[in-house]
């Protein structure tokens, strides 16, 4: 009876035993499915994080490229005379010349650039330089479609200034055309914008006002020089738009 007991004990024994290792190897399964899972899973988002991230630099040299095409745009359009944005107009405006001809912006269209020197009689530096700018005038006007006019803008301020213009002129004896300029309308709005003289300005054909005003006389070098790139910026802008 006791050995049949013991018998009894060792199948015991052996089938919990069995049951463990049977359990223990199901758990040790479920483990590696759970590690086999959560490593598949980081993987994936590796790869979807890589895919994304190939996606991103596939779209940026595009995204670059318009970025870098718009800043070229925006910098030809800064320098370039014939496609700035912001460009002033030289109003209309109606003169006479020393000799009583009518001068209007149609006469501005003749040529590719003008020249304008803006004036008063009771100006001193403006007289003075006048001499100068009789032999700057000649020089200028020797180059294919460039005019040089100059505008006295307080001649029919009164009699007193009409007076003084005539007096100027015939002691000057200017060699280009001295404007006696209605000051009226949209020109007196932009002439009272004018706080230094003598001001010169330049306009293409079209009647567009091309770089910086030069303000002061233009006796020195340094005035010419930017004079003279004005100039050429006004020709180049009025060949453009032909």
């Amino acid at each position: 009876m006791r050995k049949a007991n013991n018998i009894y004990t060792i199948i015991m024994l052996g089938l919990a035993l069995a049951a463990c290792q049977n359990n223990s190897q199901q758990a040790s399964d479920e483990k590696m499915k759970n590690e086999t899972k959560t490593e598949m899973s980081e993987q994936n988002k590796d790869e979807m994080k890589n895919e994304d991230q190939k996606a991103d630099e596939k779209e940026m040299p595009e995204a670059d490229n318009k970025e870098a095409k718009d800043e070229k745009d925006m910098t030809m359009e800064e320098t370039d005379p014939t496609k700035m944005a912001d460009k002033k107009m030289l109003p209309n405006f109606t003169a006479k010349d020393q000799d009583g001809n009518p001068y209007t912006n149609e006469d501005i269209a003749k040529n590719d650039a003008t020249v304008i020197n803006l004036w008063f009689t009771g100006c001193s530096a403006c007289i003075e330089e006048m001499d100068e700018v009789n032999e700057l005038a000649d020089e200028l006007k020797k180059e294919d479609g460039v005019d040089f006019v100059s505008m006295c803008t307080d001649v029919n301020y009164d009699e007193s200034t009409k007076e003084a213009y005539e007096r100027i002129i015939k002691d000057k004896k200017p060699t280009y055309k001295a404007l006696a300029v209605d000051y009226e309308g949209d020109m007196k709005e932009y002439l009272e914008g004018i706080f230094v003289y003598p001001t010169t300005i330049v306009v293409d054909k079209n009647g567009n006002i091309i770089g910086d005003p030069i303000e002061g006389t233009l006796v020195s070098e340094d005035q010419q020089a930017k004079l003279k790139e004005n100039i050429k910026m006004a020709i180049e802008s009025s060949k453009a738009s032909k």
